[in-house]
């Protein structure tokens, strides 16, 4: 056999291994898109603790904000001394765990955000809009919090007031979503009737 005939063969076996790789790839991106985890109920139960992750972080932060730049009516405990210590080492907490908890929601739901046609009616656009601000503010709003950490700033606008903005862009768009996901909510707010409606029977355990 010629060098000249091996040659297309080499190449024509490297294109099937690498499109084999590929396919395999794409099999388990598939796969995993199409994971049991992603249910109704693992939505909610993330989405309640990313909830009040944001509610803690909202009410810190608001803290810290007018204790620094009050109110003319506005009183501040001054006991016990270390309280300023305490909110904001739970702000910084909740924060960090904000990451993770936007990460895992949006590992959930992630299918949902590509359904096509993406807009059906505008109650859909309106929801499709204010998911878009939630996701895009949120994810902004935790990013900037994890470098004022580090005291790293490197945007040419002043920290205190865009976290200050944004954070009551996030409060209304999670208002806003919470609103229009609270049927969905309230049935899979508790596993037994999550599983009562799936058919799979209540728990054992009579976890919720």
């Amino acid at each position: 056999m010629t060098e000249s005939t091996t040659r297309p063969r080499r190449r024509a076996g490297i294109v099937d291994r690498a499109s084999r790789r590929l396919e395999e790839r794409a099999a388990g991106i598939r796969r995993a898109l199409d994971s049991p985890v992603r249910t109704t109920r693992t939505a909610v139960v993330v989405g309640r603790l990313l909830g009040l992750a944001f509610a803690v972080c909202f009410a810190t932060g608001l803290f810290s904000h007018f204790l620094q730049d009050p109110l003319p009516w506005m009183r501040f405990p001054t006991v016990p001394a270390d309280l300023y210590r305490w909110t904001q080492g739970a702000h910084v907490v909740a924060g960090t765990m904000s990451i993770v908890l936007l990460a895992a929601k949006l590992w959930t739901v992630y299918p949902r955000l590509f359904a096509w046609p993406p807009v059906t009616s505008l109650a859909s656009f309106l929801e499709r809009a204010s998911i878009g601000v939630l996701v895009a503010s949120a994810g902004l709003q935790v990013a900037m919090g994890l470098l004022n950490t580090y005291q790293w700033y490197p945007w040419p606008f002043d920290f205190r007031t865009v976290h200050f903005a944004l954070a009551w862009v996030v409060a209304g768009s999670l208002a806003i979503h919470v609103a229009v996901k609270l049927p969905e909510i309230r049935r899979h707010w508790r596993a037994a009737d999550a599983e009562e409606r799936s058919g799979a029977g209540p728990r054992e355990d009579g976890a919720s």
